[in-house]
């Protein structure tokens, strides 16, 4: 009994000095208290942001790879060539080309000439992806153009992107017309453009039409252009009544005697005075000649007289 006293007294003490030192040091363990709380907070705050990190850097690098695939990749992984993002249809400028003669090697007769396209000869209105499809296409006026971008008929083609076009020469027939094709091409869309151009040697110098040449007052010829149709018509004015009046007319190749305008041969035997006239032409989309060769030959009997008239002439654009 007297052991069961003596442990509830020494509870009572125990319990009298832990009130006694709550009430002494609260102050104390309260600011202790918050202190550990505040912490706790804190870890679980920095937690979320270390977690929150990675998928930031994660998103920003799947950006990354999504601007710069490689080459020729789906849509979106192409390499621009400019900072901008550039949509839309690649819309071409003008094409610009150089012409020179051929290396003699290439060329013992001179009968041939490079077309060449440089690298600035291809450019765009607006910035354009660097896998942007660029193509030429070289060949006669049978060459065709379809909606799809797809050309038929080329005697020969060239296939680049923007991001490696560095220019193109193409040998050619002197003095012919060869018609080219150059697309454009990405996924938003097609944009395309068409010269009919040549080397000109025998045709370098050629008069556009209309021209006249020759002297009016006596013998000349002139050439004109109605539609589609050239028009040449040779003069002779007679100043007197003469004898045999021979007056012909004809439209050759520039390089051999092939007939562009056929032959038309006006023959008197007892001309009158004035005005003799005779005609022939052609039609500019039959031809694949830069220019024609057009001769005209006068010979009379009485007044005596012998004359030629020759001159190369432009053979328009179809």
């Amino acid at each position: 009994m007297k052991t069961q006293k003596q442990s509830t007294k020494h509870l009572v003490r125990l319990l009298q000095r832990s009130i006694h030192f709550v009430r002494w040091n609260l102050l104390v363990l309260l600011i202790t208290g918050l202190s550990l709380f505040l912490l706790r907070c804190k870890g679980m705050t920095s937690d979320a942001d270390t977690q929150l990190v990675p998928i930031l850097l994660a998103s920003e690098s799947n950006t990354a790879s999504q601007l710069g695939g490689s080459q020729g990749g789906s849509v979106g992984t192409a390499p621009i060539a400019v900072d901008d993002l550039p949509v839309g249809i690649p819309i071409l400028n003008e094409i610009t080309y150089i012409t020179n003669n051929a290396n003699p090697a290439d060329d013992p007769y001179s009968t041939k000439g490079l077309l060449q396209f440089q690298k600035t000869s291809v450019s765009f209105q607006k910035p354009v992806p660097a896998n942007t499809e660029i193509s030429l296409y070289f060949g006669k006026k049978n060459m065709e153009l379809h909606p799809d971008g797809t050309v038929t008929n080329a005697l020969e083609s060239l296939k680049r992107t923007a991001a490696n076009f560095s220019g193109y020469t193409y040998l050619t027939d002197a003095d012919k017309k060869i018609k080219v094709f150059v697309v454009a091409k990405t996924e938003f869309g097609i944009s395309s453009k068409q010269l009919t151009i040549g080397h000109p040697r025998n045709c370098a110098d050629a008069m556009k039409i209309p021209a006249t040449w020759g002297n009016c007052e006596e013998h000349c010829i002139t050439a004109t252009k109605v539609g589609e149709t050239v028009e040449l018509t040779a003069n002779y004015n007679l100043p007197s009544q003469g004898n045999s009046l021979h007056l012909d007319l004809v439209g050759l190749s520039p390089r051999s005697s092939e007939t562009i305008a056929p032959t038309v041969d006006l023959e008197i035997p007892f001309p009158s005075a004035g005005l003799h006239t005779t005609k022939t032409s052609f039609n500019i989309n039959d031809k694949d000649f830069l220019c024609t060769k057009v001769e005209s030959v006068l010979i009379i009997d009485q007044p005596m007289k012998f004359s030629i008239l020759q001159e190369y002439i432009t053979i328009p654009s179809d």
